[in-house]
């Protein structure tokens, strides 16, 4: 089960996290480095020493994500996450149109997970109860919590009749996958596809939802049809100069 959702046009932490993501985790180069790390201080354990790291590991970390201060933390995060989104907007690179005199954006996933990313460590690594979880477990839970927000977002399948509330009153109206604006070996899965932001008003006409529908095919007609050198310099000038 994912460890975000969106209820009622927001996004939400459910309150815990679960064993799934952990688990493929470990099976990666980062994880299994990590249980091997941890397996050579183990000295002796009848089920096996790699296993009995991989049991630490989590243990530390279910017992960390259990606390107060991580369920305050991770829940305060879906709105750091939302405040990304809308301040991405302000990049002046970023393609985007008016419809009404309200400005409807298009800001590219990587973009936003990228500074998403940056802005959960620094955060998540000053709670008190992360001081007792493995390092290695640390960078996944700040991958997980990311990736785990993106996909929520996704999920929700934002349209202009199922906006996704950001700050200062943008709202994600619409995602589109794979079109790729930076190298994907260096951004990863991450690195494709694009969201939608509006400045919503407090209400909409149906006139309004047609025209933001033409309007967002309008602009991944366009974006499909730049090179991809194109869309690189254009995601390299916007997270410059946002």
């Amino acid at each position: 089960m994912s460890w975000f959702t969106v209820r009622r046009g927001r996004l939400e932490y459910r309150g815990r996290i679960t064993r799934e993501p952990f688990t493929r985790w470990c099976a990666t180069k980062e994880g299994g480095a990590a249980i091997a790390r941890v397996g050579k201080d183990i000295r002796f354990s009848i089920f096996g020493r790699a296993r009995m790291a991989r049991k630490q590991l989590w243990r530390a970390l279910d017992t960390a994500s259990r606390t107060e201060a991580f369920t305050s933390a991770v829940a305060a995060e879906t709105g750091h996450f939302m405040k990304v989104l809308a301040d991405a907007c302000y990049a002046e690179a970023l393609p985007r149109t008016h419809l009404s005199l309200r400005r409807l954006v298009l800001v590219p996933r990587a973009m936003v997970v990228g500074r998403a990313r940056a802005g959960v460590f620094s955060r998540l690594m000053h709670v008190p109860c992360m001081a007792e979880v493995d390092e290695a477990v640390r960078l996944f839970l700040v991958d997980e919590l990311v990736t785990g927000m993106d996909a929520a977002v996704r999920g929700a399948s934002p349209a202009p009749r199922r906006p996704v509330l950001a700050r200062d009153g943008w709202a994600c109206v619409g995602v589109r996958l794979g079109t790729v604006w930076v190298d994907p070996l260096w951004a990863g899965p991450d690195g494709t596809g694009h969201l939608f932001m509006y400045e919503l008003p407090e209400r909409l006409k149906r006139r309004d939802y047609k025209a933001l529908d033409a309007a967002i095919e309008q602009m991944t007609g366009t974006v499909s049809t730049l090179s991809r050198l194109a869309r690189d310099a254009m995601f390299r000038a916007a997270t410059q100069k946002a």
